[in-house]
């Protein structure tokens, strides 16, 4: 203890001058992408949660997620903007100050488990094969698998605006209605841009992406990963759950069943739909719900777990706020004790780091959020799991939770306060729904993902149910290395056994992937159903047809003056997600707002229409120029004789507007 506090001053130096010099040095030589690292595993050795290096890291990624998304709020306003050397020093100093006051030195704990394969394991396996089908395509190829939706389209805008603006847009509304359909910058949460603006600036050396369409692929590729990242972290929170009980063989059994349930998962959908911020959204989910529920850790690092939950809840995706609720109350009301004996500080801090939470969401509902209406919100199918299995995966974790043997086991009891508490207020809000709409809609579907992964994780409840060993023949020969062996095996074997259980899951969603090859085997043809497998055999890809070279690389496109029109194909939906990723391209998606609801109806584009369809189509576009007033308008067709007659009868229907026609042979393959 003595050596350790008289280490403590030189560690502390050391600690210091590093913090302030090798971020810009870092920077400097071009090595910014291993600030990421230094800045992780700093974060990690300054907190004493977990006793394995796996528990450390993922403890240290949701406080690192929710230090720097506060941080936002400051490089939001301050002269540097998103300062990669000086955001990074803030970070490395903040870990300082840390375990400085905790009165002990960093450390890390080069401890594992065998059951970190299958977390490892899972997340690798899953970021394999999302990236199989993409890997080695140009930018503009992949928009075949990333093109499909407007909602992808959007969320560049807003990661695109946060770094050239720089900062959050609720705090720059006006810069921003720019680059994004207003009210965007207001209304939508920012959390999930702003981290992976952040990332993709720390990984440049703090340099922009020049090319817009390689940023774009990059966000894409991204997202690929977050879906890898939230399978790992779904399994480890399972585990995490089952807290020390959770050994051996029940390990393994519990780590294979979330992982077969999560590798036949239609995840995939939340990445092709566009739903980025969902998609992150779970990340946080799944990590407050197994670091709230059990809170095996110091009473400050409790404090900064609950804020950080909190913010990167609310600042990447505010609906999942009803999952955090309960965490808290079910934290509060069973950690009263500890809570009461720290109230002092612990309330001002945990009340402060709520408020900054809340800003964001507060921001959209006075400026433009109208959350009755929006909760009623029509959309795309958002759901990735049937009624059914959400039934019978809650069933599953109340059944586990409410056995005898666990009465008074705080775990078990939080864990049952969250799913009961969560099926009620689904129950609750789907009622709502049929009695107003007379179907789920939209963001009911949502909101039973959140509720689905956050039962996935109170899974590891399962385990306690388990015999904690099991028998086996006496071993003449061996001692205790034959038992380890004999151990390791038990859990091998159930772990896959338990993951072949998973694998036979279904989650009652239909992918829209095209039909497997025949001539499969029986086991090729069982995997081929799997959502991950049909996308890594590129069975699913975006609706034809694609944007095509004209809407992303063609040069006059990338250099218009005004708001880009692309009418390239026949179909009006098409068009206008052709029109809003052009005009996104050149950093001017907020120019579309304004025509957004009449370019579906423009079913002109690679081919001349005759007659009436002709005189809707132009109807449409017409309406669509004179929504941008005395702005600039670049009308770009497909086909030569269509941009010749709209050259001469559209400018005496738009009077006062500022409108050219030209010919663009289209790339695309649709007609």
């Amino acid at each position: 203890m003595v050596k350790k506090q008289m280490a403590r001053p030189v560690v502390g130096l050391v600690w210091l001058v590093c913090s302030l010099a090798l971020p810009p040095l870092l920077v400097a030589v071009g090595l910014g992408p291993v600030l990421l690292l230094l800045v992780l595993l700093g974060t990690a050795a300054a907190i004493r949660t977990g006793g394995v290096l796996l528990d450390r890291l993922a403890v240290a990624l949701l406080l690192l997620c929710g230090e720097v998304l506060l941080l936002g709020l400051l490089m939001s306003v301050w002269p540097w903007g998103l300062s990669v050397p000086l955001s990074c020093s803030v970070l490395l100093l903040v870990a300082g100050l840390w375990w400085w006051f905790a009165g002990r030195l960093p450390q890390l704990p080069l401890r594992f488990r065998y059951s970190d394969l299958a977390v490892v394991g899972t997340g690798a396996f899953v970021f394999w094969r999302l990236m199989a089908p993409v890997a080695g395509l140009s930018p503009a190829a992949q928009l075949n698998y990333n093109g499909e939706a407007p909602d992808a389209y959007v969320h560049f805008a807003i990661f695109d605006a946060i770094q050239r603006i720089p900062g959050f847009l609720f705090l720059h509304t006006v810069e921003a209605r720019q680059y994004v359909m207003t009210p965007t910058e207001s209304s939508y949460p920012q959390g999930s841009h702003f981290l992976f603006a952040w990332v993709q600036l720390v990984l440049r050396n703090g340099k922009l992406e020049p090319d817009a369409l390689v940023s774009f692929t990059w966000l894409f590729h991204a997202m690929l990963a977050a879906a890898a990242l939230l399978c790992a972290l779904t399994v480890w929170g399972a585990r995490w759950v089952g807290g020390p009980r959770l050994r051996g063989w029940r390990a393994g059994a519990v780590c294979g069943l979330v992982g077969g349930l999560l590798l036949t998962s239609p995840l995939v959908l939340l990445v092709v739909q566009g739903f980025y911020s969902e998609l992150v959204g779970l990340l946080f989910v799944v990590l407050g719900t197994a670091l709230m529920l059990r809170s095996a850790m110091p009473m400050a690092e409790r404090a900064a777990v609950v804020v950080a939950t909190a913010v990167a809840t609310a600042y990447c995706y505010n609906l999942f706020l009803v999952f955090f609720g309960f965490l808290l109350v079910a934290h509060v009301v069973l950690q009263r004790r500890r809570i009461g004996a720290a109230i002092r500080w612990w309330l001002p801090v945990v009340a402060l780091g709520l408020a900054a939470a809340a800003l964001p969401t507060l921001i959209s509902v006075t400026t433009a959020l109208n959350v009755s209406t929006q909760s009623m919100q029509q959309g795309a199918g958002a759901s990735t799991q049937s009624l059914m299995f959400q039934l019978a995966l809650t069933v599953v974790v109340l059944a586990a939770l409410v056995r005898p043997a666990l009465r008074g086991f705080a775990v078990a009891r939080a864990g049952f306060l969250l799913a009961a508490g969560t099926a009620v207020a689904l129950t609750l809000y789907g009622a709502y729904q049929y009695q107003t709409l007379h179907h789920l809609a939209y963001y009911f579907e949502k909101s039973a993902t959140g509720a689905t992964f956050a039962m996935l994780v109170l899974l590891g409840a399962v385990g306690w149910a388990l015999r904690a060993s099991l028998s086996a023949p006496a071993l003449r020969f061996g001692g205790k290395r034959a038992g380890r062996l004999v151990t390791a095996s038990l859990g091998l074997a159930a772990g896959f056994g338990s993951l072949l259980v998973g694998l036979n899951a279904d989650w009652g969603v239909d992918v829209g992937a095209k039909p497997a090859a025949a001539g499969r085997s029986i086991l090729s043809s069982s995997l081929a159903r799997m959502p991950l497998m049909a996308w890594s055999q590129r069975r699913i890809t975006a609706t034809p047809p694609t944007p095509g070279g004209g809407v992303v690389t063609h040069p006059v496109v990338l250099s218009a003056n005004g708001t880009i029109i692309m009418l390239d194909t026949s179909r009006g939906w098409s068009n206008r997600r052709n029109t809003l990723l052009a005009n996104t391209l050149v950093h001017r998606q907020g120019s579309v707002v304004g025509m957004n609801s009449d370019l579906s109806a423009i079913n002109m584009g690679s081919w001349l229409p005759k007659g009436a369809a002709y005189r809707h189509s132009l109807d449409a576009l017409v309406l669509a120029v004179r929504s941008e007033g005395h702005q600039p308008v670049e009308v770009y067709v497909g086909d030569r004789k269509l941009a010749e007659r709209l050259a001469h009868d559209l400018p005496p229907l738009v009077k006062g507007a500022e409108v050219t026609v030209a010919y663009l042979p289209s790339g695309s393959a649709g007609t």
